[in-house]
């Protein structure tokens, strides 16, 4: 029998992978803060369905949440972000070939850097 999760159950479960896949726990918070950062309003008061979306395709994986950051120089106007995304997943599908999943979104860190971060499951070899 198929269930509907609801948006709190994602919610939910998706941070108990984030629990479960970073033993260090100032790691495992910030990681989560980054997450939580994305798919919640911006009051924190909502769940923002369609981003927490994104992150579905990790739950019910065996394996641990991952991921790889990169940080750009986010003035350079040479490079678009899907040229950028498409590029690091052409690197990950080679340095992974156990089955993944990707997502990304930038993040502004101070005036001219941004962070990108790749989230994928990494199973056991």
């Amino acid at each position: 029998m198929n269930t509907i999760m609801t948006p709190t159950q994602k919610y939910n479960d998706l941070k108990a992978l984030v629990k479960r896949s970073y033993a260090d726990e100032k790691e495992r918070n910030q990681i989560w803060e980054y997450i939580a950062g994305y798919i919640l309003s911006p009051d924190r008061t909502q769940i923002l369905e369609e981003r927490l979306d994104d992150f579905t395709e990790f739950l019910g994986h065996e394996g641990r949440l991952a991921h790889i950051d990169i940080i750009v120089n986010a003035l350079d106007t040479t490079k678009c972000d899907d040229e950028r995304c498409n590029l690091f997943v052409y690197a990950i599908e080679k340095a992974h070939p156990n089955p993944w999943a990707s997502f990304c979104y930038g993040e502004t860190i101070g005036t001219s850097q941004e962070l990108t971060r790749f989230f994928y499951i990494e199973t056991e070899k």
